[in-house]
Formats: structure tokens, sequence, C-alpha cells
């Protein structure tokens, strides 16, 4: 009997073995698209088209967090000792075990379903609309680690801990990034084109000019950057000039 208690037979709670599996699985997953999700959003990776590499990647994480939550729901109805119904693992407050932290759990499921659906109503929402709404994934990742610790059963172990504190690290510190004011971090800056358009200037760029096209580096052109009211926290950004402006002014002083 004492063998029996130490080491039950996992065929007995295959249901609930199969629950705590995808839970951990949509829990990773929920943890990959928000770290994905702030990485574009605080804008501390520079590299050209890096966001439209990431996103095919953030959305998917999405749609199999889902794909794992509706997983770990269900499977909850085949445990012989939960004994639960589909309302107690699909209304709040109704299955009778920890009732508050599975809540937690059914409500952050509803809005991971939200989000990974709304990839495909952005035209209709409205990209702004989108866009503040998609800012709900840090709740819907802080209420998983609430539901975890508090409902799941291997909140005690220690290498669930470590798992918990390996997603918080880079989540928190992209948070805060994000949260820095804009004065304090690079940030991109526009500037008038020569065609009338619109011209991105990286501030960690523009230090070492390209080449004209007789291999001299043409002139350097100073705009103030764009700041906030008070002058001490301006900075002049530096940008080369365009090829033909070094020709024509060259062509005015002979």
């Amino acid at each position: 009997m004492i063998l029996a208690l130490t080491n039950p037979d996992p065929l007995k709670y295959s249901w609930w073995l199969a629950s705590r599996a995808a839970g951990i699985t949509a829990f990773l997953f929920i943890t990959l698209s928000t770290i994905l999700g702030l990485v574009m959003a605080s804008g501390i990776i520079r590299k050209k088209g890096i966001k439209a590499k990431l996103m095919p990647a953030h959305e998917y994480m999405a749609l199999f967090a889902l794909l794992a939550l509706a997983v770990h729901g269900l499977t909850l109805l085949g445990d012989k000792w939960l004994k639960t119904s589909f309302a107690g693992i699909a209304v709040p407050g109704v299955i009778g075990y920890r009732p508050f932290w599975v809540a937690i759990g059914i409500v952050a499921g509803y809005i991971t379903a939200l989000l990974a659906l709304s990839f495909y109503g952005r035209k209709y929402v409205g990209v702004k609309r989108w866009r503040k709404l998609h800012r709900l994934i840090v709740v819907v990742w802080v209420m998983g680690v609430a539901h975890s610790l508090g409902a799941g059963t291997d909140a005690g172990t220690t290498w669930f801990r470590i798992v918990i504190i390996a997603s918080v690290a880079p989540a928190l510190f992209l948070t805060l990034y994000r949260w820095l004011p804009e004065d304090n971090r690079d940030r991109d800056i526009t500037a008038p084109g020569t065609h009338g358009d619109t011209v991105i200037v990286h501030p960690h760029e523009h230090e070492t000019p390209p080449p004209s096209r007789s291999g001299k580096r043409g002139p350097r052109v100073t705009i103030p950057a764009p700041s906030s009211s008070s002058t001490a926290g301006r900075e002049r950004v530096t940008i080369p000039a365009p090829p033909g402006d070094s020709a024509a002014r060259s062509g005015r002083r002979r």
C-alpha cells in the first residue's frame, strides 16, 4: 500500500497528466509570444526588417497557446478525481477545486482567444485599436503566472519555479525598457527627404556617412532631433547630404 501511494500508476491519472502538460505548454507559448511582442514594441532591436520576421512567429505562438489551453481544459473532463463538468472549466467560480485561481486561468484563456483571433480582424478593428487591445497580452501572461502558481500542482517544485523565473526576467526587463522615457533611449528620428518624402534616421548609424559616387564623403547637414520642449534635453543628429548637393555647390563656387 505504501508503494502504491508513493509510486501511483500513471495510467490512473493520465487525464490529469495530459492537462498539466498542456497547461505548461500553453504557458510557455504565451510567454514566448509576450516576449516577442515586447521586443517588437520596445524597439530594442533596430535591425531593419526584424519586425516583419517576428510578427508571424508572434502570431503562431498565440495560436499554439490557444490550442494548448483548449487541450488543458478539455482533458480535465476525463479526470476521475476532479470530476468536473464543462461548466466547471468554462465558467469562472463553478469548479470546486481552488475556484479563485482556476477562475483567473479561465478569464486568461478567454482573453488569449480574443487576442489570438484578433490577428485576423485588424482591418475591421483598425490598427491603432488593435495595438491598444494587443497590450493585454502582458495582462494575460501575469494572470497565467498567477494561475500556475495558485492552481497548479507543480507550483512547489524546483523545476517549475526555474521556468517561472526564467520567463519573468526577460519580460520584466523589456517592460521596464518600454516604460523608459524616450529621451533616455535611442530612437529613430524622421527627417525630410530630398523628394518630399520622410527619411528615418537611426541615431546609432549617423556617425559615419556613406561615401558619394565620386568616392568622397559629402558635406554633413545638421538637423535638431525632436525632443521635449526644454532645450536642455535636445540633441543634434548629423546625416550626410545627398551626393547631388555636393556637386551643385562645387559648381556654384566655380
